[in-house]
């Protein structure tokens, strides 16, 4: 019976577990960061700024030191060229990293069940080195009872 169990148990804490890719080529610092809106390559509708805002927030409660934004809620979408500009905005306004990427997904999965699944893809740019320190793919399904952004949460926590 405690055996049954506790495989219970096993399989039910690793059916939720996400899919984390990451390669990161020499230790970050702690900033300063600045954290531009991510592209959004889904079908749920601002999805970029509500996962760029999650990232904000987590990198915030570790200790990371981020400058003020540079950008705000605007009720169409950043294109590449709007990025890129914001970039170089905060490289000027003097951060050290950048995050940036895309929302590959970010919705609640069809049926019965209706559980939250995310995907994201992130690079860390780093100004002065001029290149890519962290690049990261991450991927997960929640339970029903779960939001999009405690999911998203969950696994930004794997990241940094």
């Amino acid at each position: 019976m405690k055996f049954s169990l506790l495989v219970i148990v096993i399989l039910l804490l690793s059916s939720c577990a996400g899919v984390v890719n990451q390669t990161v080529t020499e230790k970050d610092e702690k900033g300063p960061y600045l954290v531009l809106p991510l592209e959004n390559y889904t079908e749920t509708p601002y999805a970029g700024y509500r996962v760029s805002s999650i990232i904000e927030g987590v990198l915030a409660s570790k200790g990371y030191r981020l400058i003020e934004r540079v950008w705000g809620y605007s009720e169409r979408e950043y294109s590449k060229e709007d990025i890129e500009r914001l970039k170089e905005e905060a490289i000027k306004k003097g951060a050290r990293y950048l995050v940036y990427g895309s929302v590959n997904e970010f919705r609640y999965k069809t049926g019965i069940d209706g559980e939250p699944a995310v995907s994201i893809t992130l690079f860390v740019y780093d100004v002065r080195e001029n290149k890519i320190i962290k690049a990261v793919s991450v991927s997960g399904s929640g339970w029903v009872h779960e939001s999009l952004g405690t999911l998203t949460q969950k696994l930004i926590n794997k990241v940094f």
